[in-house]
């Protein structure tokens, strides 16, 4: 049961003693790793809204009270309090997957705000769930929240893009190569699934039209010639309050897919509609009534009937393909959304032991799927790939007798084929690992996580102009996701690429989104500042950054740069930054 003491004027005497004996829990544990300053920052906000005043809980507060910032801070320029914030946050995330798995109280700080969130729960049955689920008592880590994946994937795709770093000089024009927004795909219709109406509002009909809109995504997603918008940046629109073909114009769409899905005595009633977006017109509308057992011929016929519309043809090969991909249990594809959303950020072990048991049990329900197999060779090949296991034959070996299995139930896996290409990464071989991007563009050619990591590995080949056209599709294809790293990695190709001003623009559009962010970024934006002789706004930034590192803040920037980057001249305008605000650090 969620607390809401924002809206109070302070909290009662039992829920205030309650939180003070969780926050002196949490600041007990070896497994809570706030820094001084963070854990001040955590005591402030709660003690404030405690004490009714969660309203003045503002980015210039915070830095002036905890943060030691003068009266004249600047909270949009200087970013310091949302990036504490953004590492409390992990930090938070990372207790409650260890020792905290069993409190009674659950302290967060909800994106877009400095207000904590108290959570109270029954402990006890949690704790029966958890154990019934994984066989082993008290495993709960497996059961984060859903918003946790996604950080992951963001700050993985944000770590590994620097790997193709080339050396700072005269800013360069952006190319052909970097293809404009409104020429992404050219003359190709792009459908967006918006999330189709329950009738009757039953718990049942709700998570049933979700289901089927979930899945006519993926399915259309195999379709070569549509361009299919995430569902993760439509699911959250609603058909009751806001006006979804303008929300589709709004994420780039030409066509939206909405309905309704009513439950009846003997099955579902699924009313959908085709929209033209400029015309606003309907350009194509069906009603399917079906058996539960005879879901997947009617979402094959709404793929044939849709792409029929558009002129394309669906050939038993690409039929055969799409049905490969779907899930039989609802309840293994929601285990496997959790297990690739806890593995980000992709620093932690512990979220990878989560992932792998959750993985385990999805190859358990789905033993003839190829969901579980991908997705523990992709899990496992992050692992290795950020030194959380040895890179070794046999761990390799392990990851892609996993990815190989996958492909046999579907030769069109994109996890499976993405890691693969992270297989060639770890031996050194970009070039090979690009192969496997582009197979996975091909196989899946609405797939945002295919075009991002075919970015990312044309980046460790040295290619960041190349690498910014599919990062920009990758971008338009999950416009709303701000989890994933795929701006961050845009930043990184565009300074490389020697567009330093769009660098720039984009990883300030990152950070205003909120998505992952640290010191690496900061670094790169003090970078594309010099190479544009604009030393003001660098020094701002590094001093920033040593504030950081004066407070015990270090980053491992040479080794991480080590892991993804050969040449030593790459990696040497963002050493330089670093080792600039290390010195400030030190003169403080």
């Amino acid at each position: 049961m969620e607390s809401q003491l924002s809206e109070r004027k302070s909290a009662p005497p039992l829920e205030q003693a309650a939180i003070d004996e969780q926050l002196d829990r949490m600041f007990e544990s070896s497994q809570f790793g706030a820094n001084d300053r963070r854990r001040a920052f955590l005591k402030y906000i709660v003690d404030e809204t405690l004490a009714g005043r969660a309203d003045c809980l503002k980015g210039y507060s915070i830095g002036v009270s905890v943060l030691g910032r003068s009266e004249d801070f600047d909270a949009t320029s200087d970013p310091v309090v949302r990036l504490e914030a953004r590492r409390l946050r992990r930090e938070l995330e990372h207790y409650y997957l260890t020792d905290g798995s069993n409190d009674p109280l659950v302290i967060t700080i909800p994106k877009g705000s400095y207000v904590p969130s108290f959570e109270f729960r029954d402990i006890s049955s949690e704790h029966s769930m958890a154990s019934g689920r994984t066989g082993k008592s008290g495993r709960t880590g497996w059961r984060a929240p859903n918003w946790l994946l996604l950080i992951l994937l963001m700050l993985l795709m944000a770590v590994t893009g620097v790997m193709l770093i080339q050396n700072v000089g005269t800013e360069i024009p952006p190319t052909d190569q970097a293809t404009a927004d409104n020429d992404l795909w050219g003359d190709l219709p792009v459908v967006a699934v918006m999330p189709f109406n329950p009738l009757g509002n039953s718990a049942v009909s709700s998570v049933a039209a979700r289901g089927i809109a979930e899945d006519i995504t993926t399915d259309l997603a195999r379709v070569q010639g549509l361009r299919v918008i995430s569902y993760a940046s439509t699911a959250g629109l609603s058909d009751g309050a806001v006006d979804l073909i303008d929300e589709g114009r709004k994420l780039g769409a030409t066509h939206i897919l909405r309905g309704s899905l009513q439950t009846m005595t003997d099955g579902y009633r699924l009313n959908i509609g085709l929209v033209d977006v400029d015309s606003r017109g309907e350009i194509w509308a069906k009603r399917f009534d079906y058996m539960t057992a005879d879901r997947f011929d009617t979402q094959t016929e709404i793929s044939r009937e849709i792409s029929a519309t558009f002129s394309i043809e669906l050939f038993p090969e690409l039929t055969s393909r799409i049905e490969d991909a779907r899930w039989t249990r609802r309840d293994a594809r929601i285990l496997y959304q959790q297990a690739l959303d806890i593995i980000h950020p992709p620093s932690d072990p512990a979220r990878f032991d989560a992932a792998h048991t959750l993985l385990e049990r999805v190859v358990s329900l789905e033993p003839d799927a190829p969901h579980g197999h991908a997705g523990l060779g992709f899990a496992e090949s992050h692992r290795t790939w950020f030194g959380l296991a040895p890179n070794t034959d046999e761990s390799r070996a392990v990851i892609r007798q996993h990815a190989e299995i996958a492909l046999e139930k579907d030769p069109a896996n994109v996890r499976a084929l993405l890691t693969l290409g992270i297989l060639e990464v770890l031996m050194g071989q970009p070039q090979q690992a690009i192969e496997f991007g582009q197979r996975a563009v091909e196989q899946e050619p609405s797939s945002s996580l295919a075009h991002g990591y075919l970015g990312m590995f044309l980046l460790y080949a040295g290619k960041p102009e190349q690498a910014i056209t599919p990062l920009k599709r990758s971008l338009s294809l999950d416009p709303l996701s701000i989890r994933r790293p795929y701006r961050n990695m845009m930043g990184i190709s565009q300074f490389h690429a020697g567009h330093y001003r769009d660098s720039l623009k984009t990883l300030q559009e990152n950070l205003d989104l909120g998505g992952p962010f640290g010191p690496h970024m900061m670094v790169y934006q003090a970078a594309g500042n010099a190479a544009l002789g604009q030393f003001d706004e660098e020094a701002a930034i590094l001093e920033s950054l040593s504030a950081m590192i004066a407070e015990g803040e270090t980053f491992p920037l040479r080794q991480w740069l080590e892991k993804v980057i050969n040449d030593p001249k790459m990696m040497q305008p963002l050493l330089d930054e670093y080792e600039k605000a290390k010195s400030l650090a030190e003169a403080r």
